[in-house]
């Protein structure tokens, strides 16, 4: 665990600096590749990626056909050096955290191969950008609206023509983000998914700092309906459907964050105490 926290810290550093870099240079600045034969490397900067995938950030391969620009390129949560750079918060507990979160969702049937998709629902969603996967053999084009775990299951509600649907993720394949953002509203005020009739949205306004708050908040789907900033300090009201999402963002922000009020109580208590 230790040289995997090492390794994804020193990954991240490396592509934070560097816009686009080969696969050779990875290799060669990060001392725990070096010495490995090019099979284990390959393995080993796999496996690194996709825990830091399923953590917010993507590391993607560019090859860009009208330059000479190719390589590996750090995107999502951009603003890891600022937080790297803090004084005040400890990075190693920020990945412990992470990976003791990783441990108690696994716990509970979390499907842990899913966590790429997942990661790219909940920038679709809180940038408002539309979707396109296959789903039984369809390909589909949606605006995605919510994202839930209910009965073991992940479940998007999006709409597609006009109509909002509920689509089982465990169907949903090559799953692509759109370029543009700011493309649809979504309607706060009714719970979107099929089999739920009642309003069960948690509101939630919480005192967090900014910087905090943008590096974490793809870990859960939500609405920010009011917020002010002063100085380094977010006060914002939220909607969320998402109380799984909000409990671990809960924890990764826990050194950084003011509850003010919450509803649903009993509800978030449960998934922090379960």
């Amino acid at each position: 665990m230790k040289n995997v926290l090492k390794r994804s810290i020193e990954l991240l550093n490396l592509l934070s600096v560097n816009p686009s870099i080969s696969t050779e240079n990875i290799k060669d600045n990060i001392l725990d590749y070096r010495d490995l034969s090019e099979q284990s490397f390959r393995r080993s900067f796999e496996r690194d990626k996709n825990l830091l995938r399923s953590f917010g950030y993507m590391i993607d391969y560019q090859n860009d056909k009208w330059s000479f620009e190719k390589g590996y390129t750090l995107s999502g949560n951009s603003i890891f050096e600022t937080i790297n750079n803090d004084n005040d918060i400890d990075i190693h507990k920020f990945f412990y955290t992470y990976f003791y979160l990783k441990k108690y969702l696994s716990s509970g049937n979390m499907d842990s191969d899913k966590s790429e998709i997942i990661v790219k629902v909940i920038k679709s969603i809180n940038e408002k950008r539309r979707v396109a996967f296959d789903y039984l053999k369809e390909y589909r084009k949606v605006k995605p609206k919510g994202l839930k775990y209910y009965n073991n299951k992940w479940y998007i509600a999006g709409d597609e023509n006009g109509t909002v649907k509920t689509f089982n993720l465990n169907h949903v394949k090559n799953l692509k983000l759109g370029n543009k953002t700011d493309l649809f509203d979504i309607d706060v005020s009714s719970f979107p998914f099929s089999w739920e009739s009642e309003k069960l949205l948690t509101e939630v306004v919480i005192e967090i700092n900014n910087d905090i708050y943008e590096v974490n908040k793809n870990m859960f789907t939500h609405n920010v309906i009011k917020k002010k900033i002063s100085g380094d300090n977010l006060n914002c009201k939220i909607l969320t459907n998402d109380n799984l999402g909000l409990v671990k963002f809960f924890l990764l922000s826990d050194t950084k964050i003011k509850v003010i009020k919450i509803n649903n109580t009993k509800e978030i208590e449960r998934l922090l105490h379960e």
